[in-house]
């Protein structure tokens, strides 16, 4: 064989696998895309804080004295601090030293919270409703 005939030869099997290879490469990044996108839609599908709720919120809005004591005894280092009828709880806070004597346990509380710029709670006020 002649060698211009062979280098045609040549550059038209180079050609071909760069297409190919071309080809292959776009419908991969096509799929990958595509997974990315289904990937996405479906986290924000599965996560529930993101969700809008339909219903409304039922009760007052009020909770209970039995509530305020137990949410007073799970405070932990790092939680807002909580203001029940004037008296402050700051964590961290000793259990054993916890006394439930200014918490009406079958009362009703309306609750009010201060926050930062950011969106954090700073703290949440109590009041005993009569």
């Amino acid at each position: 064989m002649d060698y211009a005939p062979r280098t045609m030869l040549e550059m038209s099997v180079a050609l071909l696998v760069f297409l190919m290879a071309a080809g292959s490469g776009l419908m991969q990044f096509q799929n990958g895309a595509s997974l990315n996108a289904l990937a996405y839609v479906t986290g924000q599908s599965q996560e529930r804080n993101l969700q809008q709720t339909e219903e409304q919120l039922t009760g007052d809005g009020t909770v209970s004295g039995a509530e305020v004591l137990q949410a007073i005894a799970r405070l932990e280092d790092g939680d807002a601090e909580m203001v029940v009828d004037g008296i402050p709880f700051a964590p961290p806070l000793d259990r054993e030293q916890l006394s439930s004597a200014g918490i009406r346990l079958k009362g009703c509380y309306s609750s009010s919270y201060e926050r930062d710029a950011y969106g954090n709670l700073q703290r949440l006020t109590l009041r005993s409703l009569p």
